[in-house]
């Protein structure tokens, strides 16, 4: 039984999907439950999937010559934040100020705020943060307004705030436009007495996430600026004030393309960490990642596998050509793709593959299934494929990690 390493696991939450309610970990684990003892719907994590997942990537920054803050966002999940971090990941990414500050809470030393910081009293925090010698957390900068900001809560605060100047893509999310404003911007930070020049941020993907000839074009093309940014701010010495020049780009989509052009900042005044932000991969999934990641399974031996499934069980067939499954929007991710239908297990038969069968709408409670065959009966259980994972994480308070149909363990998820 695995032991509880975070005061979170001893809490009792409430949890729609388990037989009882409020339990902790602790009481998951000592409960001997099996899926047919959980209330469906629920999303379930395979605990070998994740393993194999926290390895494999790990191995494969080794081999990229990369440093990995994964995006503590997708899960939200401080027991897995820690074992990332066991698996030799330098720090994670938030997505807000907000989320940082759970991850303070929970102990991790480094974080990078892969947003701007535009609302004062985070702010304030930010740079009371800054004050301490046990914490590194950054946030990005794309205007001189924002900028500004950080400088007076800073001052403010006596600290001195660690920025990354982030060069975004045109038309789409933040981000400093071009290589020559990014590269004013910096001189900016660099004047500044309470903001510090840390290093430079980008995030490819915003571009179309395919891996066609013409979008990895696009994207390297695109990420080709970080190493040109980089290497013009520091032949102007706007990193004097660093120990270490930190260069980061890099989703769950082309982290490969990523590494490629961090790879490519050489000959600086000083030591670079090229850190990849792949928030995804410790889970995978059935179809967005499964066609763009570099480490799908059409494109290695060893792939990451998806390790987030659903349960529900067929509630209706009310008319030849469909079935109705008791799961809807509220209970997993329909923003990127549909689930898709993996198999399906009729009483105590044994499991069997389904094919023919494709989900075509969810409300907030129900699937809808076209179902040409009839293969599905009342009562039925079938076993969905998700995709993606960041809005498969947060509809969950507790989601139940299975070693084949036995619950083994529990994820906490604080979103």
């Amino acid at each position: 039984m695995p032991v509880p390493t975070d005061p979170l696991e001893c809490e009792p939450v409430h949890a729609r999907n388990f037989p009882q309610t409020p339990l902790s970990v602790e009481a998951v684990c000592a409960a001997s439950w099996t899926l047919d003892d959980l209330w469906l719907p629920t999303v379930v994590a395979r605990g070998s999937a994740i393993d194999h997942n926290l390895s494999r990537f790990a191995a494969w920054c080794d081999a990229n010559d990369v440093e990995h803050a994964p995006h503590g966002k997708t899960t939200m999940a401080p027991q897995l934040w820690a074992r990332q971090l066991a698996h030799g990941a330098w720090g994670l990414t938030a997505a807000t100020v907000a989320q940082a500050r759970l991850m303070d809470e929970h102990g991790i030393a480094r974080v990078i705020i892969a947003n701007e910081v535009t609302d004062a009293p985070q702010a304030a925090w930010l740079a009371e943060v800054a004050q301490r010698s046990d914490r590194t957390y950054l946030a990005l900068v794309d205007s001189a307004a924002g900028l500004r900001l950080l400088d007076r809560a800073g001052a403010a605060a006596g600290s001195v705030v660690p920025v990354l100047v982030e060069i975004g893509v045109p038309g789409r999310r933040v981000g400093v436009r071009s290589v020559a404003a990014a590269l004013d911007l910096a001189r900016q930070v660099h004047q500044s007495e309470h903001v510090r020049l840390a290093g430079i941020e980008g995030y490819e993907g915003v571009l179309p996430q395919a891996r066609d000839e013409a979008a990895v074009a696009a994207v390297s093309d695109w990420l080709s600026q970080l190493p040109e940014l980089t290497r013009a701010a520091d032949r102007e010495g706007l990193f004097a004030d660093v120990d270490d020049i930190i260069v980061t780009a890099g989703g769950s989509a082309f982290p490969d393309l990523a590494a490629n052009a961090l790879r490519e900042v050489i000959d600086v005044s000083r030591p670079v960490r090229r850190i990849v932000r792949a928030g995804c991969v410790i889970s995978h999934d059935h179809q967005s990642y499964e066609r763009s990641s570099p480490l799908r399974s059409a494109a290695t031996a060893d792939p990451l596998v998806p390790a987030l499934t659903a349960f529900a069980r067929v509630s209706s067939t009310p008319e030849p050509g469909l079935a109705l499954l008791a799961v809807g929007k509220r209970d997993v991710p329909v923003d990127v793709d549909l689930p898709i239908v993996l198999r399906v297990r009729r009483g105590d038969e044994a499991w069997r593959q389904l094919d023919g069968v494709t989900v075509t709408e969810l409300n907030d409670h129900h699937l809808f299934a076209e179902d040409p065959h009839g293969a599905l009966q009342v009562g039925d259980l079938v076993e969905l494929g998700l995709s993606h994972p960041c809005t498969a994480f947060d509809k969950w308070r507790l989601i139940p990690v299975l070693d084949d149909d036995r619950v083994a363990d529990a994820i906490v998820t604080i979103f």
